[in-house]
């Protein structure tokens, strides 16, 4: 079985890409997908809606969608708070996504200890965008929450992308506690990912719907064993995200 990890729903103020339902479900169907986890885009519109109607589609799709809160760590403690236990104890939402780049902040900012403190409270890990949008984005920075927080389990989305994969492999290196998730990273600097700390420790994620169909190829690329891409697809997502399937 396969579980993508990194999807979103709605429109990123980015790209101006818009990913619906029914884009997410006919992804996952040609591709043979099981599950996947979402997360609102980087985006403009009301976040607290699109982290409704994220619950809304794991309501339509049981077992297959499951949902992850993007959170602005901006807000004020109680409204971060309040939105946070929405997802994570009414939604039943498995993840916290923090984006430094859409939320223009560091990781290393005390604004976002809430964040960690939070994922320790509910016992759920921390996403984490890397790459584009440095220097908020350098996976280095999740070093220092990773050390101060070794309970937490930090994933490095993107594992750099690209240009600062060997960063993201050197920051998993030294933090047990940190998963590296490659989408858009070259095939051959995934292969050095699963060599250096591990296909345990490594995630399968899409970013986009059309996208999904290449990370997958990718792997089936770099001469994975069927226990690691086992592992990759289906077991470390099942085990760090707490999946019921």
């Amino acid at each position: 079985m396969i579980i993508d990890t990194h999807c979103h729903l709605g429109v990123s103020k980015f790209s101006g890409v818009d990913t619906t339902e029914e884009d997410l479900i006919r992804a996952m169907d040609w591709n043979g997908v099981q599950a996947s986890l979402v997360m609102p885009q980087p985006t403009l519109e009301d976040i607290s809606e699109v982290h409704r109607r994220i619950y809304r589609a794991s309501q339509s799709y049981p077992g297959r969608i499951f949902g992850m809160s993007s959170t602005d760590p901006w807000l004020d403690e109680d409204s971060y708070r309040n939105e946070v236990n929405a997802c994570l104890s009414d939604y039943g939402f498995v993840a916290l996504k923090l984006h430094p780049m859409g939320h223009n902040i560091s990781p290393l900012s005390p604004r976002c200890d809430k964040i960690y403190e939070m994922a320790l409270e509910h016992k759920v890990p921390v996403i984490v965008h890397t790459g584009i949008g440095n220097p908020f984005s350098l996976p280095s920075l999740l070093i220092d929450p990773a050390k101060r927080y070794p309970d937490v389990t930090f994933i490095l989305a993107h594992a750099g992308f690209a240009v600062y994969t060997d960063e993201a492999v050197v920051a998993a290196k030294y933090c047990e506690n940190i998963i590296l998730e490659p989408s858009w990273c070259p095939t051959y600097t995934v292969r050095k990912m699963v060599n250096t700390i591990g296909a345990e420790r490594i995630l399968m994620g899409s970013d986009h719907a059309s996208n999904l169909s290449v990370e997958l190829a990718k792997f089936h690329s770099i001469g994975l064993s069927e226990r690691e891409l086992e592992q990759i697809f289906y077991e470390n997502p099942k085990r760090i995200f707490k999946l019921e399937l």
